[in-house]
C-alpha cells in the first residue's frame, strides 16, 4: 500500500460531502457510515481509497425498494 492510497479524514469528508465531525461520529459507530473502514496510523486516522470506493459501491441503489 502506498501513501497515495491513504486519504485524510478531510479528503474523505470532502469527497462524501459531509463534515469531518460526521465522519468522526461514524468512526465511533454512530450513523449510516459506521461501516466505513478506517486505519489508525499512530494518532492519525486514514482511509484507504479502495475501501472508500467499495463502501460507496455497497451503498449504491437503483432507487427501487
Amino acid at each position: 500500500m502506498e501513501d497515495a492510497d491513504l486519504l485524510t479524514a478531510e479528503q474523505v469528508a470532502d469527497r462524501l460531502g459531509i463534515s469531518e465531525s460526521v465522519l468522526a461520529a461514524w468512526r465511533r459507530g454512530v450513523g449510516p457510515g459506521a461501516s466505513l473502514p478506517f486505519v489508525r496510523v499512530g494518532v492519525q486516522i486514514r482511509y484507504r481509497s479502495l475501501d472508500v470506493d467499495n463502501w460507496l459501491e455497497s451503498r449504491t441503489t437503483t432507487g427501487v425498494d
